[in-house]
């Protein structure tokens, strides 16, 4: 063979290893970045689950948290109806009066009205106005105590989900 031959198969050889390793490398760097894209997804598919498992954690917590304040609200609901149910009954039996401030020249003749004095002219409401009376106080209290118990659950909510970090 003459020198040109042999450079010619020395240039072609070159050329065939340069392809060759190129070929080569291209399909190396795929396994390596399957490789990455495999660990990147494994790697996600935990945070994913650890995520989860807070959010999850989180909202056990805050559903036990609510049933406690619903609880608790229904107890002090029932408390004040005792305390209402006996009022009614003292009130019936006359074991307490429920009486208004009224106007004294309405009620008296301005002379018993100063020889009242300072006193308020007052007058005693009967038991079932009273009972009225009594019944829209207590309904009065319970959409109060509603309406806290739903700030209550608002502001925990807010916690549950800042602590879960979501």
């Amino acid at each position: 063979m003459n020198r040109i031959q042999n450079f010619g198969a020395v240039v072609l050889a070159l050329c065939l290893g340069l392809i060759g390793g190129y070929l080569w490398g291209g399909h190396r760097q795929a396994q390596i970045d399957e490789g990455r894209e495999a660990t990147v997804s494994e790697l996600h598919a935990i945070a994913l689950a650890s995520a989860t498992e807070r959010y999850r954690e989180a909202e056990r917590g805050g559903q036990q948290a609510f049933a406690n304040m619903t609880a608790a609200l229904q107890k002090e609901k029932d408390n004040a109806k005792k305390r209402m149910d006996v009022l009614r009954d003292e009130l019936r039996t006359g074991a307490v009066r429920l009486s208004v401030a009224v106007d004294a020249a309405s009620a008296a003749t301005a002379a018993q009205a100063a020889a009242a004095g300072d006193r308020e002219a007052r007058a005693d409401l009967l038991p079932a106005a009273a009972g009225r009376i009594l019944d829209f106080a207590l309904e009065g209290d319970d959409i109060v105590r509603d309406l806290n118990a739903c700030i209550d659950k608002y502001h925990r909510a807010e916690q549950v989900i800042e602590h879960a970090g979501m």
